[in-house]
């Protein structure tokens, strides 16, 4: 079963050429609007994997409120021979249509495996 080690949304993720070393830049839980609709230059999602095999999985990320979906993104993971694979999905220009608590879901075969959250509040 694919399993999620981390979930992070932050400002910005870098690999590193040859080591392959993943840095997390500016980790963050809620977004500020002065208005809305509003919208968020730039933001990655970055998510660490394991699994007992390595292969190539098929996922889905969705950024929903109460309203419906905001975002729905598939992808797909690579889980090297070490059983372990990291995501990363960089978002520019993410539309922000109402102060809300957004849910934030991985799911693999058609099951959640992963739900975060992103508060936007208008400030």
């Amino acid at each position: 079963m694919l399993k999620v080690n981390f979930f992070h949304i932050c400002e910005s993720a870098i690999v590193e050429q040859g080591s392959g070393n993943l840095s997390i830049i500016g980790i963050f839980e809620i977004l500020n609007a002065k208005s809305f609709p509003a919208m968020h230059p730039t933001m990655s999602v970055v998510v660490g994997f394991e699994n007992n095999n390595p292969g190539i999985y098929d996922t889905e990320l969705m950024f929903l409120d109460e309203k419906g979906e905001i975002l729905k993104v598939p992808a797909k993971i690579t889980i090297g021979p070490n059983l372990k694979g990291n995501w990363i999905y960089k978002i520019v220009g993410y539309q922000i249509p109402r102060e809300a608590t957004q849910k934030i879901k991985l799911n693999y075969e058609g099951k959640t495996i992963h739900t975060g959250y992103l508060t936007i509040n208008n400030k």
